[in-house]
């Protein structure tokens, strides 16, 4: 069996981040007025 667990801490970081940003995009569409509520956007993807 493979143990997703041994991959690298950025590569579960990134499929995080990008899951994130697309949660973030469907608010967007759904509420535009979400976007008003804080820099949510500015955060660096590299930040530890």
């Amino acid at each position: 069996t493979i143990d997703w667990k041994d991959d690298t801490d950025d590569e579960s970081d990134d499929q995080e981040l990008e899951a994130h940003y697309m949660y973030m995009a469907k608010i967007q569409e759904v509420s535009p007025d979400a976007v008003d509520t804080g820099p949510i956007f500015d955060t660096e993807p590299e930040q530890k």
